[in-house]
């Protein structure tokens, strides 16, 4: 005969160790130096290579035809390659910076929730003296930090290649930049939570939020070409990412609170769905 025990549940009221805490953010983070270094030396780089490749390619941007400037306005958010705030638009904030910090957030909710479940270690994890909110909220706030660096690091790349250029952007229009990339980041890792937290699993958990970005990017992108479905790419997230054009006119407070607020809904209801369901690991 068999007799399961069950262990008794810590007291709502018992406080919870900081120590505890602390330690799992920092080991969230420590787990995640690889890509987060990787995507933040590349946000340096490609900025300095802004400046560099700036002066000698301007005049080659002024003379381009009509038809290809109209191209890359359309799949960049309307930028103007004969500008300098354009060109790095188009080379930087509209795609590559996007899609290093959605990478930073995905992978870092992912390995942090579905991943741990999956290498049967997260009951181990779940052994220290925490619940499994905490655990959640304390991994979520390792993501945040991780997207934090990489978007600190674009504008710490912007500001290179301006410097190295020449190219006249703005202080305001580079921590805009930062501030959007932030908020776009913790968008889809706040997704990937939600998805790792509800199924338990690590591809779900990474691919689901991939596919998102990009038939939201399609739909940001093309919608627009068409009079009666332009109103439609107000659904997409690349919208309030980047149609206000932050590395001209500075963040978009309206834009930017709305991105957050979505991301703090999409991480309530990760917690909700981790309490609830039936861990495997």
């Amino acid at each position: 005969m068999t007799t399961l025990v069950r262990t008794p549940a810590r007291p709502r009221s018992a406080p919870i160790p900081r120590r505890a805490v602390s330690t799992l953010i920092g080991k969230a983070v420590k787990d995640r130096t690889q890509v987060v270094g990787a995507a933040s030396f590349y946000m340096l780089a490609i900025g300095a290579v802004l400046g560099l490749l700036w002066p000698p390619l301007r005049d080659v941007f002024q003379n381009l035809p009509q038809s290809m400037v109209d191209l890359v306005k359309a799949i960049s958010g309307g930028t103007d390659l004969s500008t300098p705030a354009g060109w790095a638009n188009a080379e930087l904030f509209s795609l590559v910076a996007p899609a290093a910090v959605i990478v930073v957030a995905v992978m870092s909710a992912a390995a942090s929730t579905a991943g741990e479940e999956e290498k049967k270690t997260l009951g181990i994890t779940l052994g220290a003296p925490v619940a499994r909110s905490t655990f959640l909220v304390a991994t979520m706030i390792a993501m945040a930090v991780s997207v934090l660096i990489v978007s600190t690091c674009i504008a710490l790349g912007l500001e290179l290649g301006n410097v190295i250029g020449d190219l006249g952007l703005s202080a305001a229009g580079i921590i805009g930049v930062a501030a959007h990339s932030f908020v776009f980041g913790l968008l889809f890792g706040a997704l990937a939570f939600l998805l790792g937290a509800a199924t338990g699993s690590k591809r779900v958990a990474t691919l689901v939020p991939a596919l998102v970005a990009v038939l939201a990017f399609a739909a940001n992108t093309f919608l627009p070409l068409s009079s009666n479905l332009a109103e439609g790419q107000k659904w997409s997230p690349w919208y309030y990412y980047n149609s206000s054009n932050p590395l001209t006119h500075g963040a978009d407070a309206g834009h930017v609170l709305l991105l957050a607020a979505i991301s703090i809904l999409l991480a309530i209801a990760a917690v909700v769905a981790f309490r609830r369901r039936d861990l495997r690991g």
